[in-house]
Protein backbone atom coordinates (compact mmCIF):
# COMPACT_ATOMS: atom_id res chain seq x y z
CA UNK A 1 0.00 0.00 0.00
CA UNK A 2 2.82 2.39 0.91
CA UNK A 3 4.63 1.58 -2.34
CA UNK A 4 1.51 2.27 -4.40
CA UNK A 5 0.89 5.55 -2.58
CA UNK A 6 4.50 6.66 -3.12
CA UNK A 7 4.35 5.83 -6.83
CA UNK A 8 1.07 7.71 -7.17
CA UNK A 9 2.46 10.74 -5.31
CA UNK A 10 5.62 10.71 -7.42
CA UNK A 11 3.54 10.59 -10.61
CA UNK A 12 1.49 13.59 -9.48
CA UNK A 13 4.63 15.57 -8.62
CA UNK A 14 6.20 14.78 -11.98
CA UNK A 15 3.05 15.85 -13.85
CA UNK A 16 2.59 19.12 -11.93
CA UNK A 17 2.67 22.21 -14.16
CA UNK A 18 6.10 23.84 -14.33
CA UNK A 19 7.02 27.15 -15.94
CA UNK A 20 8.50 26.98 -19.44
CA UNK A 21 11.56 29.24 -19.27
CA UNK A 22 12.85 29.44 -22.83
CA UNK A 23 14.01 32.78 -24.21
CA UNK A 24 13.31 36.09 -22.48
CA UNK A 25 10.94 36.31 -19.46
CA UNK A 26 8.24 37.83 -21.67
CA UNK A 27 8.20 34.54 -23.61
CA UNK A 28 7.98 32.25 -20.57
CA UNK A 29 4.69 30.46 -19.94
CA UNK A 30 2.96 28.50 -17.22
CA UNK A 31 2.98 24.77 -17.90
CA UNK A 32 -0.22 23.03 -18.92
CA UNK A 33 -2.55 22.27 -16.00
CA UNK A 34 -3.54 18.70 -15.28
CA UNK A 35 -7.35 18.14 -15.30
CA UNK A 36 -7.00 16.02 -12.14
CA UNK A 37 -5.16 18.80 -10.31
CA UNK A 38 -7.80 21.33 -11.33
CA UNK A 39 -10.61 19.08 -10.10
CA UNK A 40 -8.91 18.47 -6.75
CA UNK A 41 -8.28 22.17 -6.29
CA UNK A 42 -11.96 22.87 -6.83
CA UNK A 43 -12.92 20.23 -4.25
CA UNK A 44 -10.51 21.79 -1.73
CA UNK A 45 -12.06 25.18 -2.38
CA UNK A 46 -15.63 23.96 -1.77
CA UNK A 47 -14.65 22.37 1.56
CA UNK A 48 -12.46 25.28 2.64
CA UNK A 49 -15.13 27.92 2.04
CA UNK A 50 -17.31 26.35 4.76
CA UNK A 51 -14.71 27.31 7.41
CA UNK A 52 -14.40 30.68 9.19
CA UNK A 53 -11.66 33.22 8.47
CA UNK A 54 -8.50 32.75 10.56
CA UNK A 55 -8.24 36.43 11.51
CA UNK A 56 -9.24 36.84 15.20
CA UNK A 57 -12.64 38.50 15.51
CA UNK A 58 -13.62 38.00 11.85
CA UNK A 59 -16.83 35.98 11.38
CA UNK A 60 -16.75 35.76 7.56
CA UNK A 61 -16.21 32.52 5.67
CA UNK A 62 -12.93 31.74 3.96
CA UNK A 63 -12.44 32.52 0.28
CA UNK A 64 -10.84 30.11 -2.19
CA UNK A 65 -8.30 27.70 -0.71
CA UNK A 66 -6.68 30.18 1.68
CA UNK A 67 -7.16 30.74 5.42
CA UNK A 68 -8.89 34.11 5.16
CA UNK A 69 -12.08 35.76 3.92
CA UNK A 70 -11.99 37.75 0.69
CA UNK A 71 -10.97 41.11 2.20
CA UNK A 72 -8.32 39.68 4.54
CA UNK A 73 -7.10 37.36 1.78
CA UNK A 74 -6.40 40.28 -0.54
CA UNK A 75 -4.43 42.16 2.13
CA UNK A 76 -2.52 39.02 3.12
CA UNK A 77 -1.66 38.32 -0.50
CA UNK A 78 -0.35 41.85 -1.06
CA UNK A 79 1.45 42.34 2.27
CA UNK A 80 2.12 38.83 3.54
CA UNK A 81 0.02 39.46 6.66
CA UNK A 82 -3.57 40.77 6.88
CA UNK A 83 -3.02 42.64 10.16
CA UNK A 84 0.57 43.92 10.39
CA UNK A 85 1.34 47.55 9.61
CA UNK A 86 4.05 48.41 7.12
CA UNK A 87 7.42 49.78 8.29
CA UNK A 88 7.86 53.51 7.77
CA UNK A 89 10.68 54.97 5.70
CA UNK A 90 12.10 56.79 8.75
CA UNK A 91 12.22 53.58 10.78
CA UNK A 92 14.10 51.68 8.08
CA UNK A 93 16.48 54.63 7.59
CA UNK A 94 17.66 54.27 11.18
CA UNK A 95 18.27 50.54 10.79
CA UNK A 96 20.25 51.16 7.58
CA UNK A 97 22.28 53.86 9.34
CA UNK A 98 23.03 51.44 12.18
CA UNK A 99 24.36 48.90 9.65
CA UNK A 100 26.75 51.51 8.24
CA UNK A 101 27.91 52.65 11.67
CA UNK A 102 28.63 49.09 12.76
CA UNK A 103 30.60 48.21 9.62
CA UNK A 104 32.65 51.40 10.00
CA UNK A 105 33.95 50.07 13.34
CA UNK A 106 35.20 46.80 11.79
CA UNK A 107 37.14 47.41 8.54
CA UNK A 108 38.00 43.72 8.12
CA UNK A 109 34.36 42.69 8.31
CA UNK A 110 33.33 45.53 6.01
CA UNK A 111 35.93 44.45 3.45
CA UNK A 112 34.76 40.83 3.52
CA UNK A 113 31.10 41.82 3.18
CA UNK A 114 31.92 44.23 0.35
CA UNK A 115 33.71 41.44 -1.54
CA UNK A 116 30.81 39.01 -1.01
CA UNK A 117 28.27 41.59 -2.18
CA UNK A 118 30.41 42.38 -5.21
CA UNK A 119 30.49 38.71 -6.20
CA UNK A 120 26.74 38.45 -5.66
CA UNK A 121 26.19 41.57 -7.77
CA UNK A 122 28.00 39.97 -10.70
CA UNK A 123 26.13 36.69 -10.29
CA UNK A 124 22.72 38.38 -10.21
CA UNK A 125 23.32 40.76 -13.12
CA UNK A 126 20.60 40.34 -15.78
CA UNK A 127 20.65 41.44 -19.45
CA UNK A 128 18.53 44.47 -20.43
CA UNK A 129 16.45 42.22 -22.70
CA UNK A 130 14.98 40.60 -19.56
CA UNK A 131 13.14 43.80 -18.61
CA UNK A 132 9.34 43.62 -18.58
CA UNK A 133 6.87 46.42 -19.30
CA UNK A 134 3.21 46.55 -18.18
CA UNK A 135 2.14 45.26 -21.63
CA UNK A 136 4.18 42.07 -21.11
CA UNK A 137 2.19 40.96 -18.06
CA UNK A 138 -0.50 38.37 -18.80
CA UNK A 139 -2.21 35.42 -17.07
CA UNK A 140 0.08 32.78 -18.56
CA UNK A 141 3.25 34.50 -17.33
CA UNK A 142 4.72 32.51 -14.37
CA UNK A 143 5.81 34.18 -11.14
CA UNK A 144 9.46 33.40 -11.83
CA UNK A 145 9.23 35.38 -15.08
CA UNK A 146 7.60 38.36 -13.38
CA UNK A 147 10.21 38.31 -10.59
CA UNK A 148 13.08 38.07 -13.07
CA UNK A 149 11.66 40.88 -15.20
CA UNK A 150 11.09 43.11 -12.18
CA UNK A 151 14.69 42.58 -11.06
CA UNK A 152 15.92 43.44 -14.55
CA UNK A 153 13.82 46.61 -14.46
CA UNK A 154 15.36 47.49 -11.08
CA UNK A 155 18.87 47.08 -12.43
CA UNK A 156 18.51 48.74 -15.84
CA UNK A 157 15.52 51.09 -15.79
CA UNK A 158 15.85 52.18 -12.16
CA UNK A 159 19.66 52.06 -12.14
CA UNK A 160 19.67 50.26 -8.77
CA UNK A 161 21.83 47.41 -7.49
CA UNK A 162 21.18 44.00 -6.00
CA UNK A 163 23.21 45.12 -2.98
CA UNK A 164 20.62 47.78 -2.18
CA UNK A 165 17.91 45.12 -2.05
CA UNK A 166 20.01 42.89 0.23
CA UNK A 167 20.80 45.78 2.60
CA UNK A 168 17.11 46.70 2.69
CA UNK A 169 16.26 43.10 3.60
CA UNK A 170 18.80 43.22 6.45
CA UNK A 171 17.24 46.44 7.76
CA UNK A 172 13.81 44.80 7.56
CA UNK A 173 15.08 41.84 9.59
CA UNK A 174 16.08 44.27 12.35
CA UNK A 175 12.74 46.06 12.06
CA UNK A 176 10.93 42.74 12.48
CA UNK A 177 12.82 42.03 15.72
CA UNK A 178 11.83 45.39 17.19
CA UNK A 179 8.30 45.93 15.92
CA UNK A 180 6.75 42.72 14.57
CA UNK A 181 8.11 40.19 17.06
CA UNK A 182 7.18 42.43 20.00
CA UNK A 183 3.63 42.92 18.72
CA UNK A 184 4.05 46.68 18.20
CA UNK A 185 3.28 46.27 14.51
CA UNK A 186 0.42 43.82 14.98
CA UNK A 187 0.42 40.81 12.72
CA UNK A 188 -0.07 37.06 13.07
CA UNK A 189 3.06 35.19 14.13
CA UNK A 190 2.79 32.36 11.59
CA UNK A 191 2.88 34.97 8.81
CA UNK A 192 6.25 36.31 9.99
CA UNK A 193 8.36 34.91 7.13
CA UNK A 194 5.75 35.73 4.48
CA UNK A 195 5.54 39.33 5.72
CA UNK A 196 9.34 39.72 5.79
CA UNK A 197 9.83 38.30 2.29
CA UNK A 198 6.96 40.31 0.84
CA UNK A 199 8.26 43.60 2.25
CA UNK A 200 11.81 42.78 1.12
CA UNK A 201 10.63 42.16 -2.44
CA UNK A 202 8.25 45.14 -2.41
CA UNK A 203 11.29 47.45 -2.58
CA UNK A 204 11.40 46.78 -6.34
CA UNK A 205 7.90 48.21 -6.78
CA UNK A 206 5.69 47.58 -9.82
CA UNK A 207 6.01 47.33 -13.59
CA UNK A 208 6.24 50.85 -15.00
CA UNK A 209 6.81 52.48 -18.36
CA UNK A 210 6.38 55.96 -19.82
CA UNK A 211 4.44 56.15 -23.09
CA UNK A 212 4.10 59.49 -24.88
CA UNK A 213 5.08 61.27 -21.68
CA UNK A 214 2.44 59.47 -19.61
CA UNK A 215 3.39 56.91 -16.92
CA UNK A 216 1.79 53.48 -17.29
CA UNK A 217 2.02 50.91 -14.52
CA UNK A 218 0.97 47.36 -13.73
CA UNK A 219 0.92 46.30 -10.09
CA UNK A 220 3.27 43.46 -9.12
CA UNK A 221 1.54 40.87 -6.94
CA UNK A 222 2.57 39.94 -3.42
CA UNK A 223 3.58 36.52 -4.77
CA UNK A 224 6.04 38.17 -7.17
CA UNK A 225 7.50 40.25 -4.35
CA UNK A 226 7.80 37.18 -2.10
CA UNK A 227 9.62 35.31 -4.86
CA UNK A 228 12.24 38.09 -4.91
CA UNK A 229 12.22 38.76 -1.18
CA UNK A 230 13.03 35.15 -0.36
CA UNK A 231 16.38 35.51 -2.17
CA UNK A 232 17.09 38.94 -0.67
CA UNK A 233 16.54 37.65 2.88
CA UNK A 234 18.59 34.52 2.20
CA UNK A 235 21.55 36.52 0.90
CA UNK A 236 21.33 39.04 3.75
CA UNK A 237 21.45 36.17 6.26
CA UNK A 238 24.27 34.38 4.43
CA UNK A 239 26.52 37.42 3.93
CA UNK A 240 25.92 39.37 7.15
CA UNK A 241 25.19 36.39 9.40
CA UNK A 242 21.99 35.22 11.07
CA UNK A 243 23.02 36.88 14.36
CA UNK A 244 24.06 40.23 12.86
CA UNK A 245 21.64 42.28 14.98
CA UNK A 246 22.92 40.51 18.12
CA UNK A 247 26.49 41.70 17.45
CA UNK A 248 28.11 43.32 20.53
CA UNK A 249 28.85 47.06 20.42
CA UNK A 250 30.25 49.60 22.89
CA UNK A 251 28.94 53.16 23.00
CA UNK A 252 31.12 56.24 23.44
CA UNK A 253 30.29 56.37 27.15
CA UNK A 254 31.45 52.77 27.63
CA UNK A 255 28.11 50.94 27.67
CA UNK A 256 28.10 47.38 26.30
CA UNK A 257 25.01 46.34 24.34
CA UNK A 258 23.92 44.61 21.16
CA UNK A 259 23.55 46.38 17.83
CA UNK A 260 19.79 45.91 18.09
CA UNK A 261 19.69 47.63 21.51
CA UNK A 262 21.80 50.46 20.11
CA UNK A 263 19.32 50.85 17.25
CA UNK A 264 16.41 50.88 19.70
CA UNK A 265 18.04 53.83 21.50
CA UNK A 266 18.25 55.68 18.19
CA UNK A 267 14.59 54.89 17.46
CA UNK A 268 13.56 56.23 20.89
CA UNK A 269 15.63 59.36 20.36
CA UNK A 270 13.79 59.91 17.08
CA UNK A 271 10.46 59.23 18.87
CA UNK A 272 9.78 56.23 16.62
CA UNK A 273 9.61 53.71 19.46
Amino acid sequence: MLLRWSEKLLKEILTMPAPITIGRPSDWRVGKQSPVSTQRLRCRQIVNETKPCDVPGCDHQRSGVGRYCRSHRDVASKRGDPLARLPSRNELAIFKHAIGVYLATDPALAKRISADLGALERTKALPPSFCLSPADIHRKLPQVAKATGLLANWQHREGKTYTEAVDNALALMGWMLVYYDSGLAGGIWRNREAFLRTRAGALLGDFRKTIAGKPVSKEASGATHRHLGKDFVHHATTIYGASFWSSPVTTQDGQDMTLLDYTKLALKAAKLL
